[in-house]
């Protein structure tokens, strides 16, 4: 039957009857369109009407829609809706075509395209994404689930309410392909009336959760094109620049002055768009959204990555820059060191000051006799010749200690360096830093309080001498007790 440009076909696929349109010359580029929840094939008449110069382009009536036989065990899930349209092409003989779906058969288009992708060339997305906005959809089933009889031009007023940007001559041509006469000779719905029963207990599609939906979506590796109306209140434009962007090989465009019904609210603007996505398909101009890689993509990089280790160049440099590093230290911990035993040897030199002249104040207040004061001097010959043993004993103690500190920072920071190196490069710069930081505190710590115990110790013989020489009783100074600071490998 010829109707307006078109041909109204229908096939047996499994069980049930699937009613299509065709426009265009069948042996050119076919285009296979699915509609929405609730409308059927027709609702691409404008756009196959403008593209069906160049262009086979067949709409399909979905099962339960249109024209198509109602699934009899409502089974309208989204695999019975894949599986129809697998069967569908098989009936028809086509091997390789471009999917078009839009809304409900945007989803069941993903899941096509996921399963069977030697099949589709490009994919179209109108007005769909891995997720929907609650609004829209209730707005939706409000709608399909509202009178079930009415007279003709009163459903043609409800869909005038809930859709301003259509002229009413147009949705009375729409309503005539959605709506059927009754018994009575009023009309309703040509859809599943089970749709329209909350408690008939139908499920439509699939009941996976958000993630489930972009990972499908991020799964489609062919050229697509995601078309949204500028003012949909079903695909808010976020979820549609995500979607753009973490799909494969992707194209975003927004059709002005179209809601969600894109392809017959603005069918030129959609028309356009499509046309000019499938001419750059076909020159091999196709390019995707600008974005970043898709998550999968980018997962798989890093496990490769991960699994490959660092390189040998990166290695290379980690071990160059421990080596520039400990090198640096080096020179500071020398250059560091020669400050300290200058500034040890000068404090050493006061304290010994210090000590004589106290020594002898407290002398020249006693009332000594001249046996006495020889007395004292041989004392103070003893003292000094001690004195002078203590300072040689305390500076080579004072070495001794500082060359175990090195010995023990050198140890420490070799194992350490191993380790940075067997771990990576990654963070080898901060490990090293770390490793010579803790190195060099530790060492001044340790090599600090030798010298001063050492200087201590001989402060503390000094002053024993001068009471014993004096004759006065001194209270036991106690002997300083050391912590002592290991080393943690």
């Amino acid at each position: 039957m010829v109707t307006a440009g078109y041909l109204e076909h229908s096939v047996n696929v499994g069980d049930l009857k699937l009613s299509y349109q065709e426009w265009g010359n069948p042996q050119a580029q076919p285009i296979i369109m699915l509609h929405g929840f609730g409308v059927s094939g027709h609702m691409f008449d404008e756009f196959a009407d403008r593209m069906q110069d160049r262009y086979r382009l067949i709409a399909l009536d979905q099962r339960g829609h249109g024209d198509s036989d109602w699934a009899e065990d409502g089974n309208y899930s989204r695999d019975a809706f894949v599986e129809d349209l697998e069967g569908f092409r098989k009936e028809l003989g086509i091997d390789r075509f471009i999917l078009v779906g839009h809304s409900m058969g945007g989803l069941n288009a993903v899941t096509y395209t996921n399963r069977y992708p030697q099949h589709v060339r490009a994919l179209v997305l109108v007005d769909v994404g891995p997720e929907s906005a609650k609004e829209g959809v209730d707005n939706i089933v409000r709608f399909t689930r509202g009178p079930d009889e009415l007279e003709f031009e009163e459903f043609v007023e409800i869909a005038h309410r809930f859709n301003q940007r259509r002229t009413l001559e147009n949705i009375r041509e729409r309503m005539r392909h959605r709506l059927k006469p009754t018994e009575n000779g009023k009309y309703t719905w040509k859809f599943d009336k089970r749709f329209r029963q909350p408690e008939s207990g139908l499920k439509i599609g699939s009941e996976a959760g958000n993630d489930d939906s972009w990972t499908l979506f991020r799964g489609v590796r062919v050229p697509t094109l995601l078309i949204r109306g500028a003012e949909s209140d079903v695909l808010s434009q976020a979820v549609a620049e995500r979607a753009s962007t973490e799909m494969q090989r992707a194209r975003l465009i927004v059709v002005p002055g179209a809601g969600h019904s894109v392809p017959g609210d603005n069918p030129d603007a959609f028309t356009d768009g499509v046309r000019e996505f499938l001419g750059d398909l076909e020159r091999g101009e196709f390019e995707p959204s600008a974005g970043t890689l898709p998550l999968d993509q980018l997962l798989e990089e890093h496990t490769a990555a991960s699994r490959r280790g660092p390189s040998l160049f990166v290695l290379v440099g980690a071990g160059a820059a421990a080596i520039l590093l400990f090198a640096g230290a080096g020179y500071m911990v020398t250059r560091s060191g020669k400050k300290r035993k200058a500034a040890r040897e000068a404090a050493q030199r006061q304290q010994q000051h210090r000590l004589r002249g106290r020594a002898s104040a407290v002398a020249g207040h006693l009332p000594l006799h001249t046996p006495d004061v020889e007395h004292a001097r041989e004392r103070a010959a003893e003292v000094v010749a001690r004195l002078g043993v203590a300072g040689s004993e305390g500076s080579r103690r004072a070495r001794q200690s500082l060359s175990q500190v090195d010995l023990d920072r050198a140890r420490v920071a070799a194992q350490e360096a191993l380790s940075v190196l067997s771990e990576g490069s990654r963070h080898a710069p901060a490990n090293v830093r770390a490793a010579v930081e803790r190195a060099d505190r530790g060492r001044a710590k340790k090599g600090g309080s030798s010298a001063f115990a050492v200087t201590r110790g001989a402060g503390i013989a000094t002053f024993h001498t001068v009471a014993r020489l004096l004759g006065k009783k001194r209270e036991p100074v106690p002997a300083p007790q050391h912590r002592i600071a290991r080393w943690r490998n």
